[in-house]
């Protein structure tokens, strides 16, 4: 799992047991993950929800949020103006797939108002009492058990 494990912290690769499970039946495979986990992505909740308010609310360059989201230190020609994986997080809170608790947004929303609202509407879950930071509270928000 990669990200900050608290907020506003380094970013960090974290090795994190899982459990498998063969369902004799069908011979499927279920894997158990811990909570603060999604599904197919590498990065926790909490981390992709500090990266959007980060863009969104802090209005930061996606070249800057990675660098305080993503614990890789060396980047391509490419990757260091930007950063791939903010922009599929927005599409994908835009459509539904990531953080669906967030309200939708017009098809109008550039990617950083998608990402303004997402954040928003995350840390508004966020238990009291937290900081007054929108990006502390993003964080807080999208842990498992806000």
């Amino acid at each position: 799992m990669l990200g900050p494990v608290e907020a506003l912290g380094d970013p960090v690769m974290l090795d994190v047991p899982c459990r498998r499970y063969l369902c004799v039946a069908c011979k499927a495979v279920v894997l158990v993950v811990p909570g603060a986990m999604l599904a197919r992505r590498r990065y926790s909740g909490s981390a992709i929800a500090q990266a959007l308010a980060l863009f969104g609310l802090e209005r930061l360059s996606p070249a800057k949020v990675r660098r305080r989201t993503s614990p890789d230190k060396i980047v391509g020609a490419t990757a260091s103006a930007g950063w791939a994986s903010l922009h599929r997080w927005c599409d994908d809170v835009r459509a539904g797939r990531l953080f669906p608790g967030a309200r939708t947004c017009p098809a109008t929303f550039t990617r950083r108002q998608v990402a303004e609202r997402a954040a928003t509407a995350i840390g508004s879950r966020a238990p009291p009492p937290v900081t007054p930071s929108l990006t502390v509270r993003a964080f807080v928000g999208a842990a498992p058990a806000a």
